[in-house]
């Protein structure tokens, strides 16, 4: 909300939900990334300013997509683009992210644009998949290292609980590969909660989230 007094805080006008948010400190991502827009690097207006490396950014292509972006066949503009669009995603980009996964993922099956939804950014699916799978108190195990994001938005909407599974980037007899992530992790990490639900997959860093009660 907008306009003067102090920030809104615990109280009889906030649900339960909102007075637990209000009543959170910040969590680590949000603090850092909050100092770095406070004092940014720039190599010739601030060099003593801050490097955000805990946010994955394609700062080092901006000229490739500038030069795609800027192509003639990028001016579309179409009516739909003016209204309310299909909530589970315009089906055309349904259609293009069908066809990538089918090829990069190297899906058994061609993916379906009907069984695509499409969000803006990981953290808006992780705080849908918090509040429609889990109750508050609810907890999920997540390999580690992993982005700093998806805790806050599973606590923040969800009031979920992370467990975490270490991975080393060491390779050894036993692990071929760098962070790499077995079976034996996850059910020694299970071991630690109650009751096992369900198991999603996302794509950085192949992260499993297995939410249980």
């Amino acid at each position: 909300m907008s306009g003067g007094g102090a920030p809104a805080g615990p109280g009889p006008a906030l649900s339960a939900r909102g007075a637990r948010i209000a009543a959170g400190v910040p969590g680590l991502l949000d603090g850092g990334f909050a100092l770095y827009v406070a004092d940014p690097f720039d190599r010739e207006r601030n060099p003593e300013g801050i490097v955000n490396l805990g946010t994955s950014e394609n700062r080092l292509c901006f000229d490739l997509i500038e030069e795609r972006l800027t192509r003639p066949d990028m001016d579309c503009l179409e009516p739909d683009l003016f209204q309310y669009p299909d909530t589970q995603g315009v089906r055309s980009f349904r259609e293009e992210i069908a066809k990538f996964l089918t090829d990069y993922a190297r899906a058994t099956k061609e993916l379906r644009p009907e069984h695509i939804t499409v969000m803006n950014g990981c953290c808006a699916v992780f705080a849908t998949l918090s509040t429609v799978l889990c109750d508050p108190g609810d907890g999920y195990l997540i390999p580690a290292p992993h982005y700093g994001g998806i805790n806050s938005k599973m606590w923040l909407y969800g009031g979920l609980q992370p467990v975490h599974v270490p991975l080393s980037s060491e390779v050894t007899n036993e692990e071929s590969h760098p962070f790499q992530l077995t079976a034996e992790k996850l059910e020694a990490a299970l071991q630690r909660a109650e009751k096992q639900v369900v198991i999603t997959v996302s794509s950085d860093f192949w992260i499993f989230l297995i939410f249980f009660k």
